[in-house]
């Protein structure tokens, strides 16, 4: 039993150790340049997708619908078999320091929460319109070659918005449950799902599995990362309002949090009103894709405090319940 106690304490401590190193690297050092993420292994992931996309003849929707499931088992497998390899590391002693070596920079793999400033940043500081457009292009999917300024700030707002559950929160969370396996697994869901999770010709069967896993791992994030956003930006509640298709929670936090409209034009909007002064929401500006940022990184700020206080608490309760054992045994 002693050795039971032993593993969850080291496993308690050992994972909060590699959650607040990871997060000060890439708060530090962020994620690398652009010319060098065809190194990076998260992108193989894409790029593996892409190439079984190629390769996989059109025509039969339930092939279709078996060839991507197989292939996003496949994928996940090729990422995570090797995580769950480096977890078992850390169960023979001493290896617990070489897990933590090795554990830090898979982990920092799966989330970014200075790329998420990087890109933003590329737009506030855009010298022209032109210039804007091509910053904004790189985060959002939609066609911007007709988008004024207005909606292009309301673009990467959204995207900020949505990228904070994405990103950094569902990582967080899956690693805080599971560890980096589960982080990681939840990278590779939710990267075939922005590569094939499409409801296109092309993609309505093949990416179908893609797009419902990345829905259900996100059901719960989402919801946190909406919270967190309100408790960032000192909002009791969210009163922003939204029309036409379903918009994401953390989208209408964040704009319940900033004051500001959005519209993603042919699918929705979202407006509100100041309770306090009665004024209606602001058009968005380039200075609130700035704050957008400041609330995600205190978002993820407020994350690692929780999880870094259930964790402490947990490995006291272990230790106490340790000593009673030891004390009724002696």
């Amino acid at each position: 039993m002693g050795s039971y106690f032993y593993f969850f304490c080291c496993y308690f401590i050992t994972q909060l150790l590699i959650f607040m190193l990871a997060l000060a690297i890439d708060l530090a050092f962020g994620d690398p340049p652009e010319r060098l993420e065809r190194f990076y292994p998260i992108v193989w992931i894409s790029r593996l997708m892409y190439f079984f996309d190629r390769i996989t003849k059109r025509g039969n929707a339930n092939k279709e619908k078996v060839l991507g499931v197989i292939y996003a088992v496949l994928i996940a497998a090729i990422f995570t078999i090797p995580c769950l390899a480096l977890f078992m590391l850390m169960v023979p002693y001493p290896y617990e320091v070489l897990y933590v070596i090795l554990a830090v920079p898979v982990f920092k793999m799966t989330f970014t929460v200075k790329g998420l400033e990087r890109y933003a940043q590329a737009v506030i500081t855009a010298a022209d319109i032109e210039a804007k457009r091509e910053a904004v292009s790189k985060i959002v999917s939609r066609d911007v070659s007709h988008l004024d300024m207005e909606h292009m700030n309301s673009a990467a707002i959204e995207s900020v918005a949505e990228n904070l559950t994405d990103s950094v929160i569902a990582p967080f969370f899956y690693f805080a449950l599971f560890g980096v396996p589960a982080a990681m697994l939840y990278r590779v869901i939710n990267t075939l799902d922005a590569v094939v999770g499409y409801k296109t010709d092309r993609y309505r069967h093949f990416g179908w599995f893609a797009a419902r896993a990345d829905d259900v791992l996100n059901y719960i994030p989402e919801r946190i990362a909406a919270a967190l956003i309100l408790m960032a930006g000192g909002r009791p509640r969210c009163d922003a309002v939204e029309r036409g298709r379903r918009v994401h929670r953390t989208i209408v936090a964040m704009c319940s949090v900033l004051r500001v409209k959005v519209e993603k034009l042919g699918h929705y909007s979202i407006t509100g009103r100041d309770s306090s002064s009665g004024n209606g929401y602001e058009a968005p500006r380039t200075e609130h894709i700035a704050e957008s940022i400041r609330v995600v990184k205190r978002s993820a700020l407020i994350f690692a405090l929780c999880y870094a206080i259930i964790t402490i608490v947990g490995y006291m309760c272990l230790c106490s319940v340790r000593n009673m054992l030891l004390f009724h045994i002696l």
